[in-house]
């Protein structure tokens, strides 16, 4: 496959990369700290969105399984979620002022849901896209990485530039993250730049589309309106069952630790906007050493045992900075030497979580061979509409716990870093770090019980491919009857 092409698939997942920097790095802050909406309503209304998308992606990824056109299965939906994405994020962050605090929550969660669900004709489509145009063990690996790779530059760009450009530390606001009137045009920037990847993405890949797989009739299968039913079905398959609670598990820490982002970056380790820019600039250094670290260590110690170090060696590492503060290593440096420090330890952890994502992926498109194999179907929106909906948990559950986590600790709001109470900010480290890592730890346990193998994907493939050969024997056999 030739490198433009697969660029070109990949660059398409930024957009979702954009949309998880705006919703957990940038949104929750907003509607929290900057908007005064109480951190359990806006975790609810994060949640809600989420359960949302629980019904429209299964429907979205059985409609597109099902789907015939000149454009195949799959390029439709993802050419109709782009422009309305636009549309939506603009007004996810351009609220009419002075709202009540339940008017809020409903604009918050009516905008949430409209993005999300301009996302989901596009990401669900595409992912399953993805499956489709690769089939080799460890090629599928390489194609996953452009993707991911994508996912995390779209992340990159989104919070260098916001807080760069749109809330940089100013006079008035030293903080530029509290600085209300940023955020309109911040709103349009993630739009417009998600839509144009979306676009990109559609049109780089139109040339797969002839040798597809073409969507197939069946007369027992159920309406695709009932799709988050169809969802359980996948369950039923052992190896996608426990990647499954393993990405949801991660996906979900992973969202709380982004949502708490901003919170520990101004009152633990008590950064400006300025350095937060740089600071997310480490991730530049991650998405190249991510791919590397997949596709090294799985063809080394296969694709279970990478995920396991993965998740280890990125927990561990994240979790430093706070184990400095713990032992009172970490207040005593200058601001520059705390930069320093997070920033290597991020550049180096998002590496190995960029990798953990890379590798859930493959391994899941793995699983949905081993379902062609006892069922004789490709359902590879199905899966990825599952899988889908793992990931969205990461703002979804992520921020509903991490918004009643701030409540329970009575986390103020609109205060300056420097008047917060030592109580909050030490309970705020716990639940970063400490914490996060044993949960971090919790996945590997579920991981660990993944069952297949690179000998065993080589053996579905040689099942797959003797029982087509069977069907189009009956098949001939069948034409030169009649």
């Amino acid at each position: 496959m030739k490198t433009s092409l697969k660029i070109g698939y990949g660059i398409g997942q930024a957009a979702d990369g954009i949309k998880t920097a705006a919703f957990s790095t940038f949104l929750f802050f907003y509607y929290n700290q900057v908007l005064g909406l109480s951190g359990s309503l806006a975790g609810m209304a994060a949640l809600l969105a989420l359960i949302v998308d629980a019904v429209t992606d299964p429907m979205i990824g059985q409609i597109s399984d099902r789907f015939n056109s000149r454009w195949g299965r799959r390029h439709p939906f993802m050419l109709a979620g782009a422009i309305p994405f636009a549309a939506a994020m603009i007004a996810l962050f351009s609220p009419p002022a002075g709202m009540s605090e339940m008017a809020l929550f409903s604009w918050m969660l009516a905008w949430a849901i409209a993005v999300r669900l301009m996302l989901t004709f596009f990401f669900v489509p595409h992912l399953s896209l993805g499956a489709e145009m690769v089939r080799d063990y460890h090629e599928r690996t390489k194609l996953i990485g452009y993707r991911v790779f994508f996912s995390y530059a779209g992340v990159l760009v989104t919070t260098v530039l916001g807080f760069a450009l749109f809330f940089p530390s100013t006079d008035m606001y030293q903080n530029g993250m509290l600085n209300a009137d940023s955020y309109a045009s911040f709103g349009a920037f993630v739009g417009i730049m998600g839509m144009a990847v979306m676009l990109i993405s559609v049109f780089s890949t139109r040339s797969v589309i002839p040798g597809l797989s073409k969507a197939v009739h069946d007369p027992l299968a159920k309406s695709p309106f009932f799709g988050f039913v169809a969802v359980f079905v996948t369950l039923k398959e052992h190896a996608f069952r426990i990647l499954f609670l393993a990405t949801l598990m991660f996906m979900v820490v992973a969202g709380v630790s982004q949502t708490l982002l901003l919170y520990v970056s101004s009152y633990i380790f008590e950064f400006t906007s300025d350095h937060l820019a740089i600071l997310s600039s480490s991730v530049i250094f991650s998405i190249f050493l991510a791919p590397a670290i997949a596709q090294r260590l799985s063809t080394k110690i296969d694709k279970k045992n990478t995920l396991a170090v993965c998740a280890f060696a990125g927990g561990v590492i994240a979790a430093f900075p706070f184990f400095l503060y713990f032992l009172d290593l970490f207040q005593p440096l200058s601001i520059s030497s705390r930069l320093t420090i997070v920033f290597i330890g991020n550049a180096i952890a998002q590496s190995f979580f960029i990798a953990y994502i890379i590798m859930l992926d493959s391994m899941l498109s793995d699983t949905i061979d081993v379902h062609e194999q006892h069922t004789a179907k490709r359902e590879e929106g199905l899966f990825f509409a599952a899988r889908s909906l793992a990931t969205k948990a990461s703002f979804g559950l992520g921020s509903f716990f991490a918004g009643v986590a701030l409540d329970i600790i009575n986390f103020p709001k609109n205060t300056l870093p420097g008047d917060m109470p030592a109580a909050a900010v030490s309970n705020l480290a716990i639940l970063a770090g400490p914490v996060l890592l044993a949960l971090f730890m919790l996945t590997i346990a579920i991981s660990s019980r993944y069952p297949l193998s690179s000998a065993g994907h080589r053996e579905v493939l040689k099942v797959i491919a003797k029982n087509k050969q069977e069907i189009d024997l009956k098949l001939h056999a069948a034409q030169e009857l009649t």
